[in-house]
């Protein structure tokens, strides 16, 4: 999400949680075993006062499979009483202004050591604002190949969306996949925390490949209510898998350079071309994630291409392998991610301010995609035009489908 904010306003209050989540809290605990005690207190950012009570905070330890839920008093205080372990701390909030911008705010503690007494943890609300452009759909995970008996995984596919009233330029639109290419399992963190705490960065690592659309500022406009559809391999892949996609169409965009990604399929005739304007290692594909990818759309602020990779190409903290080498890109220059999981317990590789849930397919070959849940009062009030849900947490934000939007299309 653009991480701007522009006037103070009062606070409705809206807060969802992933039903996911609260699936692996699902042990009965005695008094005897809820025998820690942790005291969160949830902060605003310093130029805002709205009210912090009756906030929903939860406490999850994604090694052991726990979850505990409490709620803030007028003091922005919750105390919950939990079985031993080591919990992240998380909440959020967020409301509409009279003229339809939903601003967020979201937050997430460090790693907290529930085993020995009462522990004491603060959460300060990071502020940010729905974006004009948005993931509409993330197609990933691939389908089912009767032929062959296997996975067909080539087919893969993005839809962005504008979400508001105004014409969007698509010009110097980045697209991104976090690092690592899945998300950590078992517990483990990402490389790119802060040194020292399980916190992560401010910047997102950018794994591989940064690709972007041309134009010199408003040679690609997308008009209020529609979408563009951007392509892995821009080919009918219908033709030879049943269940599978054509993506070959004018119009879409392909993620394609024939020297930066030959192993992709060549673009049907008619299909445009994003830009690759960063590349490490000897990768002949822009790997997407069958299972769990992180996906990002961002700008370079005021800086050339070239100004801002030599600014924020970084070597990996824990490897010497440059191939494990990212593309950092700040926080406030992202417009949306959507971060997909395998399971709950994998680690999270964006910042609640980002996003603040996730969301989650089956697996490889199901033919699932992950689309964006509309908005329907917001879209009875802009006269019929889709508005999507977007409220910065994609467990709230995203549900599964059976079959991919453009499946027989």
């Amino acid at each position: 999400m653009k991480r701007y904010l522009y006037s103070i306003i009062s606070i409705s209050f809206l807060l969802i949680f992933s039903s996911c989540l609260e699936d692996i809290r699902s042990y009965k605990f005695s008094e005897v075993e809820l025998s820690e005690t942790v005291i969160v207190t949830v902060k605003m950012p310093k130029e805002y006062d709205y009210s912090v009570e009756g906030l929903k905070v939860i406490l999850y330890d994604n090694t052991a499979g726990l979850q505990f839920n409490g709620v803030t008093n007028e003091q922005g205080v919750a105390e919950i009483r939990v079985a031993p372990g080591y919990y992240i701390a998380s909440t959020e909030t967020s409301f509409r202004d009279p003229g339809g911008i939903l601003y967020l705010f979201n937050g997430m503690s460090e790693k907290i050591e529930a085993v020995s007494g009462p522990n004491s943890v603060k959460i300060g609300l990071t502020a940010s604002k729905s974006s004009q452009i948005v993931f509409k759909e993330l197609y990933f995970g691939g389908c089912f190949n009767e032929k062959t008996g296997k996975s067909y995984t080539t087919d893969k596919y993005i839809v962005l969306y504008n979400n508001s009233n105004q014409a969007a330029y698509l010009d110097s639109l980045c697209l991104g996949v976090a690092h690592p290419f899945n998300a950590p399992t078992n517990g483990r963190l990402s490389d790119w925390v802060k040194p020292g705490t399980s916190e992560l960065r401010d910047s997102i690592p950018a794994a591989s490949m940064v690709w972007m659309f041309p134009g010199t500022g408003k040679d690609n406009v997308l008009e209020p209510g529609c979408e563009v559809v951007l392509a892995l391999n821009a080919i009918d892949h219908s033709a030879s898998v049943s269940a599978s996609v054509n993506l070959g169409k004018p119009g879409y965009w392909a993620i394609y350079n024939p020297i930066m990604t030959p192993g992709h399929a060549t673009p049907e005739a008619g299909v445009k071309l994003l830009s690759g304007i960063w590349k490490i290692g000897g990768a002949i594909s822009y790997v997407i994630s069958n299972f769990s990818p992180g996906f990002f759309i961002f700008t370079l602020g005021d800086k050339s291409v070239e100004q801002y990779v030599l600014d924020n190409y970084a070597l990996n903290p824990n490897s010497s392998n440059i191939n494990l080498s990212a593309l950092l890109v700040d926080k406030n220059l992202i417009l949306d991610a959507v971060e997909c999981l395998r399971d709950p317990t994998d680690t999270k590789r964006f910042m609640p301010e980002i996003d603040n849930g996730y969301a989650m397919i089956a697996g490889s070959g199901q033919g699932q995609s992950i689309i964006r849940k509309i908005d329907t009062e917001e879209t009875e009030k802009a006269g019929g035009r889709i508005v999507y849900v977007d409220t910065n947490n994609s467990s709230n934000d995203f549900e599964v489908i059976p079959h991919p939007t453009l499946y027989n299309k």
